[in-house]
């Protein structure tokens, strides 16, 4: 009887275990917390911007994101329609090099005109991302709804993610200028001085050109025609310049009293070639005093450095005023 009895239990046990394992155990897991720790997404009307990707909490990869619904978080309304709309902006094709695109038929050669929604979701990350476009759509708070998808099923998530379409410069001067003061036939002595001082004005949406001027303390601004402005030499012991607006520059033309560049692309510069997005002059000493008195006529020349870059066509004037120097 005992051996009854144990033989009947081992067959229940394993009955029960293949009955175990022929039970469909679900394929992956798909979080009811997935979200987006950049909350709200803060997104620059007219330039470029791309979100971080969704905390996913552990759900199975890969996913698979859809955008569903907008809205206005002021009213709650839905606004599809303004966002299911494309438009045709510029797309690289190609890898952009200033060095070698130097002309408008090269960069054209290396992109197209595409139609794309002004704000899109990225299918496999989740990540909200922006374009040019978005200064055809209006300023405001909006949140959004997704579907997420992946090996465990799908999960819609209301509202799940809030951006806000704000104002954007079209333009920006990324870094603080400089000025030092350079022994003529001895580089290594220097002198810092006051820092530049930059402005800025957009005067039209067209052409697409930046218009520069070097300026003393009083506002009198260097002859780049006649030789006042030029490169500055790299330091120490090594050979070349430092980088200027032309090296990013389809043409560059010098006036008596400004330098002016046409540019192809925006952004522009649209990538660094070093040192940030920084330029470099040398005002040579025999046109330059400076009213610091340990800085003798002719012995010094003035190195001045200052930042832009554009995010919108149009042409822009750029004002460089270097303190304590006067043209001479």
């Amino acid at each position: 009887m005992k051996k009854l009895i144990i033989k009947a239990l081992a067959l229940v046990l394993t009955v029960s275990a293949i009955a175990i394992a022929c039970k469909k155990v679900p394929d992956g897991f798909l979080s009811p917390n997935i979200r987006y720790e950049e909350t709200p997404i803060l997104v620059p009307q007219g330039i470029v911007k791309v979100s971080t990707a969704l905390t996913l909490d552990g759900s199975a990869m890969p996913i698979k994101v859809k955008l569903l619904h907008v809205y206005d978080r002021a009213t709650g309304k839905n606004v599809d329609d303004i966002f299911a709309k494309k438009y045709s902006i510029k797309v690289w094709t190609g890898l952009y090099d200033p060095k070698v695109d130097n002309t408008l038929e090269k960069i054209d050669a290396k992109r197209k005109d595409s139609l794309v929604y002004p704000i899109s979701i990225n299918e496999f990350s989740g990540q909200l991302e922006a374009n040019f476009a978005t200064l055809n759509i209006p300023l405001g708070q909006y949140d959004f709804d997704l579907e997420v998808s992946n090996s465990a099923g799908s999960k819609v998530y209301p509202k799940i993610g809030k951006f806000n379409l704000n104002p954007a410069a079209p333009f920006e001067i990324p870094a603080a200028g400089s000025q030092v003061a350079m022994k003529v036939g001895a580089e290594t002595t220097t002198k810092v001085l006051s820092p530049t001082i930059t402005t800025v004005k957009k005067l039209s949406d067209s052409p697409d050109k930046i218009i520069v001027r070097l300026t003393d303390k009083n506002g009198v601004p260097f002859n780049a025609a006649a030789g006042e402005i030029g490169r500055r030499p790299v330091g120490g012991t090594s050979t070349g310049f430092l980088q200027t607006m032309d090296l990013y520059s389809l043409s560059v033309t010098n006036f008596a009293d400004r330098m002016e560049f046409i540019y192809g692309t925006v952004p522009f510069p649209l990538t660094s070639l070093g040192n940030g997005f920084n330029y470099y002059y040398r005002i040579p000493t025999q046109f330059v005093h400076f009213d610091d008195p340990a800085l003798p006529d002719g012995q010094y020349s003035c190195n001045a450095r200052f930042s832009f870059r554009v995010f919108v066509p149009g042409t822009y004037e750029v004002t460089v005023k270097i303190p304590g120097v006067t043209r001479r």
